[in-house]
């Protein structure tokens, strides 16, 4: 976002442009105003005021794959050794992997634990495409808004204009850039901020599916007492080669 709007910054110099007329209030008024109104129409008050923990996640640093094979290959030498209970004490900073750690310890039965890690995973998933569909809603909203904004402008120039007034046809030029300034509003908004946040939600979104998905597998397997060196290898063979070859090297192990 900061490459997208300083290189357009940049060229507006360059063509010797004054950045600050972009700085347009009216424009910001007939477009992002609206733009945001329509979105809290559309979509629940509590999603809206997520958007700065949204922005929060884009920065988040995301969990290797070998800290939860790792972690769950450890919980399985513990069952190995010291049977389910062994488990009871464990402080998992990883949600899934401490509810269905609970769930085992619990004694619940393995397909009632496989259900209620898939209707977790079901929950997840519902609750980041509302929030994927509300950026997807809103880049609709914001070009749309802009075109509006810009028959406004118009609109309003072409009310104006007078030919026997000479500082309403001087002032023609700056008039027509404001209306396009709008239009220019619009489109930054949609393709600078708001399908690419979508977008970026969306692949952390599947990369996270991934990974508990992986963990849910671990936990039944340690449910059904596997071995712990079989867990290891079942989980590795879900990575992709480039991150099965990082695991296993992390592991101090070769292919």
């Amino acid at each position: 976002m900061l490459v997208c709007f300083g290189a357009i910054i940049i060229g507006i110099m360059i063509l010797g442009g004054d950045v600050f007329y972009f700085a347009n209030l009216p424009s910001v008024m007939l477009v992002v105003v609206p733009t945001f109104g329509a979105l809290m129409t559309t979509v629940p008050l509590a999603l809206i005021a997520k958007i700065p923990a949204h922005f929060k996640v884009l920065f988040r640093k995301e969990v290797s794959p070998e800290e939860h094979i790792e972690k769950l290959v450890e919980l399985a030498n513990k069952v190995r050794s010291g049977g389910i209970l062994a488990l009871e004490e464990e402080q998992l900073p990883e949600p899934t992997m401490q509810y269905g750690v609970r769930m085992i310890v619990d004694g619940v039965h393995e397909e009632e634990i496989r259900n209620a890690l898939e209707e977790s995973l079901e929950s997840i998933t519902t609750r980041h495409n509302e929030a994927t569909a509300m950026y997807e809603k809103a880049a609709s909203y914001a070009p749309a808004f802009g075109m509006c904004a810009t028959v406004v402008s118009l609109v309003n120039m072409l009310m104006n204009l007078d030919f026997e007034n000479q500082d309403a046809i001087s002032g023609l030029g700056i008039n027509k850039s404001a209306a396009l300034i709008t239009t220019l509003y619009g489109s930054m908004l949609a393709n600078i901020i708001f399908i690419p946040l979508a977008t970026r939600l969306k692949l952390l979104h599947k990369r996270e599916i991934f990974y508990k998905s992986l963990i849910c597998t671990g936990l039944l397997a340690i449910q059904r007492g596997s071995n712990p060196t079989f867990i290891y290898e079942l989980l590795c063979e879900q990575l992709s080669q480039e991150k099965k070859k990082n695991v296993k090297n992390a592991r101090g192990r070769g292919d």
